[in-house]
This record gives structure tokens, sequence and C-alpha cells, in this order.
């Protein structure tokens, strides 16, 4: 192996349907794209010490809370490809947010340790990784189905996108859930494009707050994204994306980025 790194934008849903289930897992149908706001990672060949090492992180971020979930992939493709690599991660997507922050970091460790062997890491083995790390080892504009094992690249759509985050994130498993007890009632998306939506809002209340927030202050094209917390607006000028950002960051914490097809390939 090799030193090599790898930079893998978060993703953001334009639609999240929730279609069914399959093999104990919610089966999906959803737009997404991912962004200039990123996560690094750089794996280095072989050496003394620990298997992950943050560089640099977001505020807030707890290494404690991401580790098990790296650990059970890093043991995934050790199986799979063999060696021992360690990493080297710039943690600058925030967790719990709907933004494909755990699976960034796992999609860049194996987008580097497959690279690094010489083989293709198949959809159906980067799935068992995390549903959403076969289209982050991919990026830009999709359609990804099934349980995330399905990955249709669309062409390129430039947007200008205001993230409004917050200091709680919403469990996406507790999310699950209650969607499945609030469809079972007949509870709809509420006209959001985000089937996940009124589950994510009753979790944390703050979801909806930022919605209506991004709205006051003139966004008109405002979604969730993923299971939340984070807000999305989406503008097709870069002048109206950051007034909308002068008047939230009054209330919100708020990232301005855009939509890009080429960290992930």
């Amino acid at each position: 192996m090799k030193n090599m790194m790898t930079e893998v934008g978060a993703k953001v849903n334009l639609t999240l349907r929730v279609t069914g289930r399959r093999g104990g897992m919610h089966t999906l149908d959803m737009r997404v794209c991912s962004v200039a706001l990123c996560d690094k990672v750089e794996l280095l060949d072989g050496g003394e010490g620990d298997r992950f090492v943050f560089s640099r992180a977001e505020e807030g971020f707890v290494p404690e809370l991401l580790l098990p979930h790296l650990t059970a992939a890093y043991e995934k493709m050790q199986r799979e490809w063999g060696g021992s690599p360690r990493f080297v991660i710039e943690k600058n997507i925030p967790s719990a947010a709907g933004l494909g922050g755990s699976s960034a970091v796992v999609a860049g460790m194996a987008r580097l340790w497959s690279a690094a062997q010489g083989v293709q890491a198949a959809d159906d083995f980067l799935c068992t990784l995390g549903s959403d790390v076969p289209y982050m080892t991919r990026g830009g504009e999709a359609r990804v189905t099934g349980v995330g094992e399905r990955v249709e690249s669309l062409p390129y759509v430039e947007r200008h996108i205001l993230i409004a985050t917050g200091e709680r994130g919403v469990d996406t498993a507790a999310a699950y859930a209650l969607y499945d007890e609030m469809s079972a009632l007949g509870a709809t998306d509420g006209g959001s494009g985000n089937d996940l939506y009124l589950p994510a809002a009753r979790l944390n209340g703050d979801v909806e707050r930022r919605v209506a927030l991004l709205r006051k202050c003139g966004a008109r094209d405002v979604m969730m994204t993923g299971s939340g917390s984070a807000v999305c607006a989406f503008f097709e000028s870069a002048e109206e994306a950051e007034r909308v950002r002068r008047l939230a960051e009054k209330e919100a914490k708020c990232i301005l980025t855009k939509s890009t097809d080429v960290h992930n390939r």
C-alpha cells in the first residue's frame, strides 16, 4: 500500500420516499446530490499507531460516537481485502444531521483501501458497510433505490445550498421506527418531499423551527435532508443564498455550500 488521500462530499436529499421493507431494512427511492462540504480521509501505509486519527473535527464532534461504526466497517474491509492500513480523518460534515457524516468517512476508507489493493468494491459489499456508502463512494447527482445498493447517476445540476444545523441531531433508527408507527395511522410527509420529516420533527422540534426560519428569511425551496436534523434551502444564485444566510445565521448555525460532482469520483 501507499499513502493516498480522498475527499467525500456530504449528501443532501432532494426527495426521500420510503417504499417498503426488505430483510429488516427500509427500502427507499430518493434523489440526492453531493456538496462541497466534505470530509477528508488519508490512508497511511502501515506503521505503528491507532487505526484512526482525527486531525481536525467540526465543533461538537464526539469521536466515541463514530468509532464503533468505523471499527465495524474496518473489520469487514480487512476480511474482504486484507491489509492493516491506518487512516487520518479530517471531519467537517456535522454528525446525526442526515448529511451522511459517518458514511462519508467509511466511503473514503473503502475507496482508498480497495484502490490500494487493486480491486473494485462491489455495491453489494459497500451496502453492508452502510446504506449510504454505495452512493457516497460515487457522489454527484443520483437516484438511489432499494436499501441503497442501486445508484443511478444523473446529470449534474448546479445548486447553491444553505444548510441549517444545530446542536441536537436525530437518531436515524428512532426516526424510522416512528415513521412506521405514524404511517400505520395514515400520516403523510406533510408535503415536504421527505417521508421522514414528520417523525424527525416530532423527535426534534428544532427541525420544524429551522424550516420556518429559512422560509421566514425568504427561502422558497426548503427540505430536510435524510432523517434530519439538518434543513436545506436551495437557490439558483449565490447572491440570494448569501442574503438568506445573513438573516438566518442570527438564529441558527448555517453552512453555505454548493452542489458538486467532483469530490466523490
